[in-house]
């Protein structure tokens, strides 16, 4: 019998084959800038590449860069997806989400304005370099619209694969790394705790589920992806820093700014953006797409830089068990500031995007067109999700990476209807009453 990944690889690669005439086009990007695009890999030789199989050599990320190029090159707009990418990530996406075929042929058959290869512009001031993390079992391709976009506003953006955690990747050796799917061995506790963190009734169970979530989150295959994400983005950001990037990107890199650097992603890739923030001294600031954190060290703490959150509709669709869906409280409200600071820090901008799932904050949000693509996406246009998630990224990254005007990220917000400023009202109550009780102690 044919596994069903393999009909799905046949399927894809007879989709590849069709004209470009019939494949449709993404939003092109609207910056000063052409777009390049260069494929690169980065090795972090003090990690192997698999834990659990150390004969398999050093950790290898594979990357995907956007940059300002000096000239668009002729010719017709560049595939989403190469042909040998799309045959080995296609599949793991629909094994690792259940997708059916039709489903994802949009991804490989769409076009984009970018041009693979041509030179890089320069700049008397470099280029800001910006770090990008995929989602969980998702690819690193996943945000190319938001990507070329920052890059045709004068930003290089370096997209890695999280091998094991990412849909199935090839490296340059040919090899291919498939997804992970389950772990062994969780420590049962993490689950529960991270229920009473999404809805427990009051700040008071909160505080002590966290103490059980820290205690438990090494010992889970969350808690592992973790470090190991972690440890992706400060080897990355290390090898820029320090001028020890991969030969393919060293002429882009040359163009840089290596002083202004900014964290994002999405899902894992986001919460993970504000853990390397962090820990990375020249990070200026850090965008987190719809990614619940994780690290036990960002609840009821600041960041100590400037951090975009943006969520999804969680009053219609949810995303944690047990979450609730009022508009006051989302379980993210706990982590990024100090509770009893909750909204006052005008460094972190949370904003709830109505109308879109987790998944929308994706490219899929454009790419998909079928009657499960609310079940997916949300019901939000794909380009009202496109434009809102770009010009939101775009004015944060400006503002705190280019000195640029604060009141952009307002009149970001002001442009879409959807977007809505998020003030962790709840967790504010809950703060006060407790002080309130405290003063009231003899």
């Amino acid at each position: 019998m044919i596994p069903r990944y393999s009909i799905i690889a046949v399927a894809i690669a007879a989709w590849i084959g069709m004209s470009a005439a019939s494949a449709s086009a993404l939003p092109a990007p609207d910056g000063e800038h052409a777009v390049g695009v260069v494929r690169a890999e980065f090795v972090d030789p003090s990690r192997p590449l698999d834990a659990g199989d150390r004969a398999g050599g050093p950790r290898r990320l594979p990357a995907i860069v956007w940059y300002p190029a000096d000239a668009p090159a002729a010719g017709e707009p560049a595939a989403y997806l190469e042909d040998e990418v799309a045959a080995t990530t296609l599949p793991a996406i629909a094994r690792n989400f259940g997708y059916a075929e039709d489903e994802l042929r949009p991804l490989a058959t769409a076009r984009m304005t970018v041009h693979p290869g041509v030179p890089p512009a320069r700049h008397p001031h470099g280029f800001p370099v910006v770090v990008y993390s995929h989602g969980f079992f998702l690819y690193p391709e996943q945000n190319s619209v938001l990507a070329s976009r920052l890059a045709s506003h004068g930003y290089i953006v370096v997209s890695i694969a999280h091998p094991g955690d990412a849909a199935d990747v090839r490296l340059e050796d040919g090899r291919v790394v498939a997804t992970t799917i389950a772990g062994e061995g969780d420590d049962p506790r993490l689950a529960d705790a991270l229920k009473v963190l999404a809805g427990g009734p009051d700040l008071a169970v909160r505080r002590d589920a966290l103490s059980v979530y820290a205690d438990a989150l090494p010992a889970t295959r969350i808690g592992r992806s973790f470090a190991d994400w972690r440890d992706d983005t400060v080897a990355v950001a290390g090898s820029i820093l320090e001028g020890r990037e991969p030969e393919a990107i060293r002429d882009v890199l040359a163009g840089a700014d290596r002083g202004r650097l900014a964290f994002a992603g999405m899902s894992f890739g986001g919460a993970t953006s504000a853990t390397t923030c962090r820990l990375v001294d020249a990070c200026r600031a850090a965008v987190n797409l719809d990614g619940q954190n994780f690290d036990p060290d960002l609840y009821d703490r600041s960041v100590g830089r400037p951090m975009l959150l943006m969520l999804s509709d969680w009053t219609r669709y949810g995303l944690l068990e047990g979450q609730p869906r009022d508009a006051d409280f989302s379980p993210n409200d706990l982590a990024y500031e100090a509770w009893n600071d909750a909204g006052r820090d005008d460094d972190v901008v949370r904003v709830r995007l109505q109308g879109i799932r987790h998944m929308g904050f994706t490219d899929l949000a454009a790419l998909l067109d079928d009657p499960k693509r609310e079940e997916r996406v949300g019901e939000i246009g794909g380009g009202e999700a496109l434009a809102a998630i770009g010009d939101m990224v775009l004015a944060f990254l400006d503002t705190h990476l280019r000195d640029g005007d604060a009141a952009d990220v307002d009149r970001a917000i002001e442009r879409h209807p959807a977007l809505v400023r998020h003030v962790p009202s709840r967790l504010r109550a809950w703060t006060t009453a407790q002080r309130e009780a405290a003063s009231d102690l003899p």
